[in-house]
This record gives C-alpha cells, sequence and structure tokens, in this order.
C-alpha cells in the first residue's frame, strides 16, 4: 500500500533476476525512497514533535488516519508507521531523522480514552477469548477479580490515565488542557470486564512469567497484589499491558499500548517522589516488566524510552539489598523471610537476563559486568512453587537431608546458592559436566551472559584489524589478526561446552520451553561469533554499496566469515522458533526471525561465483546437490553435519505452507521470513518488521510477497 509517499510493500512489477548469472543488474537498481508522509494529519511544525495540526484543531482519537491492513496485519496509525523507520534496532532500511518522528505516545492514551466511551468496544475481545483453553495445569493460576478489586483497580487507573493525559497535553502550545473533549464532556475509562482482564493476566502468565520467573507459589491474586501500595496497583496493570500485547485485536493492542505509557508516567513519579522506592522490589519488577514492555512494543516512544530508562533501574537492581534471616525458629517466618530474599535474588536475574536480550538484538554492550553477579542464585523451583510453609519446609529438608527443623545457616546468602560469578568459574574450569545437582535451565541461560558479553567485545577489538591488509606490527607485538582469530576459536569451544551441557540436560527434560529459548538464544550469540550483524545491516540499507556486482563478494566478506555454519545456525533458530507454541513464545521472538532471515538473504544476494554453472540436469560443478532442510534438522542429523564440514547438499527453507525456497534465492528468503512471523499471532513489533522486510526487498527490486525470484528459487 502506498500512504501519501510512504511505501510499505514492494512494487508488484516484473522483479529483476537476482540468480547468481544475473546480479550485474544490480547496477539498474533504483535508490531507496525516502519516507515522506505529505498528509496534513502527520506533518511537524516547529515546537511540536507530535501530530501537531489536526491536534491543534481538535482531531479525535477515533478519527486519527488508520493505515489499511495488509495480509493478517491489524491497522495501525499512519504515525506509528512513519516512526518504524527511525526504530533503534532492526534497521535494514534507509533510516528517518529521528528528531522529525512523530511522537505517538498522546495517540496512544488519547485512543484508550476514546475506545473507553465507544459501547461495545470490548464484544470483539470476549468473543476472540473463547477460543483458547485457559485452564493449563503447568502454569500460574490466576485468582478471579472481586468486584472491590475491579472498581478500585478502575478508580486508580483513572487517576493514572488522568495524569499521563495531562502531562502530554500540558506542554505543547495550542493544545487544551482538557484534551478533545467539547465542553461538558465527562473524560473517564472503562476497563473491560474482569473476565477479559483476568484472561490477560493469564496471557501474561503463558507469554512472559515462563521466561522471567517471578510468580512466587505459582499463582497471581491481583486481589492481594491491590491491598498494598500504588506500585502493585502499577504491576498489576502492566501484567494487564503485557497479556493484551500479543493479542490479534485492535482493542487489545489499544490497551496494551495505552496502558504502558499511562503505567510508565505514574512509576517514574512514584520514584521522584520518593527515591527509596526506586530500591523497592515491586517498584523494580514494575520498570522491569515496563522495558520489556517498551522495548518490544513495535512503537518508536515506547521502546526509546525503555532502552533509556534500562541503564537506570539496572543499576538500582544491583544494589538491592537483602533481608536478614535472623534466628527465627518459627517455620512460617523463615519461609515468608526466604521468600523476601528469594524475590530480590530472582530480581537481579531476570535484570541480567533481560540485559542479556536487549544487548543481543541491539548489538550493544551489556550493562551488568559478571564480577558485579554474585548475590545468590535463584533456588530450585521446587522450594519457589511452594505454595506454604509446610511445603517449602518439606522441600527444604530433602534439598539439605534435614530431618529436624531447617538449620538457619543453610538459608544465608553464602550457603543457599553459589552466584554467577561463581557458576562461570566453574564454567570455564569445565566442572559442570556432571555437576550435582545438575545445571538448570534458568542456570544455563544466565551463563550466556557473560559469553555473550566477551564475544561482543572482541568483536569490537576485532573490527579495528583490516580485513584487506596485514596489521603492520612489530617482531615483539603479539596481537594482531591471527591471535584475535585464535581466541574467536577459543570463544566457539566454550559456546560448544554450553550446547553439550544443554543436551545432556535435554534429553533428561524434554520440551523444556525454558531450554528451547536458550537454544535459540544460543544461536544467535554462536552467530556473532561468524557474522557481523551491523555490517549485514549496512549492506541491507546499501551504505557503501555502488550496485555493481563485483562489490558483492568483498560485502560478504565482511558479513559472514564461514558461511556454512552461519546458514545451518540460522535454520536452527527459524525450526526452533516453529516448534514454540503460539501463545509462548518469547516477546522478541519476531526479533530473532528476522535476525536469521536476514543473515541468509545477505548470503544470498552477496555470495556470486561467475566459475558456477549448473548442467541440463540442474547439478552444479559435479557437486552433490541434495536438499539440506537447514529448518527441520537438527545439529545432530548427518545432513547438517555433512554440510558444515564438507559442504555437500544444497540448503533450503521450508515456508509454513510446504513448498521448498532455496538458501541462495534473496527473494524468497525475505518472503519465507514474512510468511513465517504471519503463522504466529499478530503484534505490532512484528507487523513492523515485516514491513521492513517487504520494504528492503522493494529496495532491492525482489518480489518477496510474490514467491520466488525467477532463476534464483529451487
Amino acid at each position: 500500500m502506498d500512504l501519501d509517499g510512504y511505501q510499505c510493500t514492494p512494487s508488484l512489477g516484473r522483479p529483476r533476476d537476482m540468480s547468481m548469472a544475473g546480479v550485474s543488474a544490480f547496477s539498474g537498481i533504483p535508490s531507496p525512497p525516502e519516507v515522506i508522509l505529505s498528509s496534513s494529519r502527520t506533518s511537524n511544525t516547529p515546537g511540536t514533535d507530535m501530530m501537531s495540526v489536526d491536534f491543534e484543531l481538535g482531531l479525535k482519537a477515533s478519527e486519527f488516519t488508520m493505515a489499511a491492513p495488509a495480509g493478517n496485519s491489524i491497522p495501525e496509525f499512519e504515525v506509528v508507521l512513519v516512526a518504524e523507520g527511525a526504530w533503534n534496532f532492526a534497521r535494514c532500511n534507509p533510516p528517518t531523522f529521528t528528531g522529525s518522528c512523530p511522537r505517538t505516545a498522546i495517540v496512544h492514551l488519547e485512543c484508550l480514552e476514546q475506545k473507553s466511551k465507544q459501547e461495545g468496544t470490548w464484544s470483539a475481545l470476549e468473543k476472540h477469548m473463547e477460543q483458547f483453553d485457559w485452564d493449563v495445569p503447568d502454569l500460574a493460576s490466576v485468582v478471579p477479580l472481586t468486584s472491590r478489586t475491579r472498581d478500585k483497580m478502575l478508580a486508580i487507573t483513572q487517576s493514572f490515565l488522568q495524569k499521563a493525559l495531562d502531562i502530554h497535553r500540558g506542554g505543547h502550545s495550542g493544545y487544551s488542557k482538557h484534551g478533545y473533549s467539547r465542553a461538558g464532556d465527562c473524560n473517564f475509562i472503562v476497563l473491560p470486564p474482569s473476565k477479559i482482564l483476568e484472561c490477560f493476566l493469564r496471557s501474561y502468565v503463558r507469554s512472559l512469567s515462563v521466561y522471567y520467573p517471578l510468580v512466587a507459589a505459582g499463582c497471581v491474586d491481583p486481589n492481594e497484589m491491590l491491598q498494598n501500595n500504588r506500585a502493585s496497583t502499577l504491576l498489576v496493570l502492566l501484567m494487564i499491558a503485557q497479556g493484551a500485547a500479543i493479542m490479534p485485536i485492535p482493542e487489545a493492542r489499544h490497551l496494551s499500548a495505552g496502558l504502558t505509557e499511562t503505567c510508565r508516567i505514574s512509576l517514574f513519579d512514584i520514584v521522584e517522589k520518593d527515591v527509596e522506592l526506586s530500591a523497592d522490589p515491586t517498584a523494580l519488577r514494575c520498570a522491569l516488566l515496563f522495558i520489556v514492555l517498551g522495548a518490544w512494543s513495535g512503537d518508536k516512544w515506547l521502546m526509546d524510552i525503555a532502552m533509556g530508562q534500562r541503564g537506570m533501574y539496572m543499576s538500582v537492581s544491583k544494589t538491592l539489598t537483602m533481608p536478614e534471616f535472623g534466628d527465627a525458629v518459627n517455620v512460617e517466618l523463615q519461609w515468608r523471610a526466604w521468600v523476601q530474599r528469594e524475590t530480590r535474588n530472582r530480581l537481579v536475574y531476570n535484570y541480567v537476563m533481560l540485559d542479556q536480550e536487549l544487548s543481543l538484538f541491539h548489538d550493544t554492550a551489556p550493562l551488568f559486568a559478571i564480577t558485579e553477579l554474585q548475590c545468590p542464585l535463584p533456588a530450585p523451583e521446587v522450594l519457589w512453587m511452594s505454595t506454604n510453609s509446610e511445603q517449602w519446609f518439606t522441600a527444604m529438608q530433602s534439598l539439605h537431608d534435614c530431618t529436624a527443623n531447617v538449620n538457619p545457616q543453610l538459608l544465608s546468602a553464602t550457603s543457599a546458592a553459589s552466584s554467577l560469578y561463581e557458576l562461570f568459574q566453574d564454567f570455564l574450569q569445565d566442572n559442570l559436566m556432571g555437576r550435582q545437582p545438575s545445571v538448570s535451565p534458568q542456570q544455563l541461560r544466565l551463563i550466556l551472559h557473560p559469553l555473550q558479553a566477551m564475544i561482543y567485545h572482541f568483536r569490537q577489538t576485532f573490527s579495528c584489524f583490516s580485513t584487506t591488509f596485514s596489521t603492520p606490527h612489530t617482531s615483539e607485538c603479539s596481537v594482531n589478526r591471527s591471535s584475535m582469530l585464535h581466541r574467536l576459536d577459543e570463544m566457539q569451544v566454550l559456546l560448544q561446552r554450553w550446547y553439550d551441557i544443554t543436551m545432556s540436560h535435554n534429553k533428561e527434560n524434554q520440551g523444556c520451553p525454558i531450554t528451547r529459548c536458550n537454544l535459540i538464544l544460543y544461536h544467535l550469540v554462536y552467530l556473532n561469533t561468524i557474522t557481523d550483524f551491523s555490517e549485514i545491516e549496512r549492506l541491507a540499507r546499501r551504505e557503501g554499496f555502488g550496485g555493481l556486482h563485483w562489490e558483492l563478494p568483498m560485502r560478504h566478506a565482511k558479513c559472514i566469515s564461514q558461511r556454512q555454519k552461519a546458514i545451518i545456525h540460522c535454520g536452527q533458530v527459524i525450526r526452533l522458533l516453529r516448534t514454540m507454541p503460539k501463545d509462548r513464545r518469547p516477546v522478541w521472538w519476531p526479533a530473532a526471525m528476522y535476525r536469521a532471515m536476514l543473515i541468509l538473504w545477505a548470503d544470498s544476494i552477496s555470495r556470486v561465483d561467475p566459475d558456477i554453472h549448473a548442467d541440463k540436469h540442474g547439478n552444479i560443478g559435479g557437486q552433490d546437490t541434495s536438499p539440506v532442510m537447514i529448518d527441520q534438522l537438527t545439529l545432530e542429523d548427518p545432513a547438517i553435519i555433512n554440510y558444515i564440514w564438507s559442504g555437500e547438499g544444497v540448503p533450503v527453507l521450508i515456508r509454513p505452507g510446504g513448498s521448498p525456497v532455496a538458501a541462495t534465492d534473496p527473494a524468497g528468503i525475505l518472503g519465507c521470513a514474512v510468511r513465517n512471523i504471519e503463522t504466529c499471532y499478530g503484534s505490532r513489533i512484528g507487523d513492523g518488521i515485516k514491513r521492513k522486510l517487504i520494504t528492503l526487498g522493494n529496495n532491492w527490486n525482489l518480489n518477496v510477497l510474490g514467491g520466488s525470484t525467477p532463476g534464483a528459487g529451487c
């Protein structure tokens, strides 16, 4: 579709021949179009950074310009589409200047307020919720909301929303403090029915609490949480926003975005008024959930705010003080003291996991140093999931071989569990295999954090060495390109060690969702040792590319250093994502799909070998052309092993419909990526990534949605 100059779909004209023999056609590829929005509804004027013109004229949120959806995408505001050009990740297209992007927060707040006033706003949500089986025994339960809890939540949410609206409205000249309402109108908000709110909480449990385990005793009780302070209310609202974010219904998306911005402002307000609350576990848990919501919201405003504030909250989490156990002999008191301490430990390491994910997908350095992570690791789940002191006491006795009361010394920080710093020391010394008790999936996930940090800093140093000419050095100098490559081999050995431990655990616990998530992260971390993703995105943006075919092999060498391994690890990421249930995928899964597919695309479009010629049977140079289904087979499959070590076979992807696409077909790869994202529940970030991939194909004159490019497919 073409929205007033903003092109989000590729030209449907005849594509150029993108086969390896036809790469010379690149010289005629036009420059990608500038992202321009000529509509007055989204024009910017000096002094405002929002949709200023029509805001000042009194445009209602229900009248905001919406772009028609493509495929199964949800209709989206044009301002959100324009802002996508300035995302701080997934930068495969020429960027939009951040200063010229509209601020979308007020749009989401007004939309939430206006939707609340419409009759039947939540009817579609109620109908959508009926198709889910919410009673899943292996997940935390959700206690139904009481009428008193709902009334209290509604009143507090009203005050939070009003504060957010006043802040966004009051700072712009010509913009009424009372918003778009006519004289005599009453501003109010109507939350969805209790049944839907409970479904959103269950959706949060499915999509997030599995990977960020902070739900104690396997139960989310909003009634109890709202009896505490305002931070607890914020936490419930953020849980609801997270659960709504993955629902492919426009009303759920509007509710999620509006609540996220509302809670962000109130959270910052609470912390600003009482600095001690910045170290309060409930406030820090709210901040964690906001950063997750914002960073993966698909909205430019929320993404930038989340990435900007993560450093502040992560710094505070490093200073969390642990409560003392004391000498209490009462089991109930011991259990409650243990839960408080365990909550703080888990909160710290949840921030560590979040740090690893954000640094991985944004190609930045992690904010936590391994030497800082010396608080106890999370305790076994059997203790954390205990619903009362008796269960906890029995589990503690079993774990520590105690027959009498639990010795308070067992609960101390030094003996309850080792820290990540100590665990990583054992890992480096190869002391984890066969360890009893065995390393848990969550601990294995945490080990990836320092490994990723090592690889990131290595890549930064390695980029300083020329790939074309030898770096001059004296005879006394031992640091050169060869020595750096040796260090790279050592890091790959450590990653292989991690993989062996994980697969040993996986044999005993097949189907573990955390292990599957760990493996996806592992393959992406491994890819950072053999690819330069920033360079791949620069190629995608055509930076430094003149359109001549002889430039591509040189760019390929800068992007990908070990082709077979890169292709296989990308295929494993895609395979593992497909095996995940739709409602239990990590929030960053579209970014993982994007990353793997873009590496495959870069390989297919930039690897040129003019000496390759197919015979009349389609065989290339007498080589084995048996298909190797890289997104269907495991690493242990003989076909995968033969391809990695001897290059035997032709790597092939399988589209969701079952048809194959060759790994040498750039248009087919992008089309496969789009369709893979479409197979899961729609989200704003998933829809945004789809549009980016389609625009990428358009910029390179590829018919992404029309299937394989002639001459480049299977």
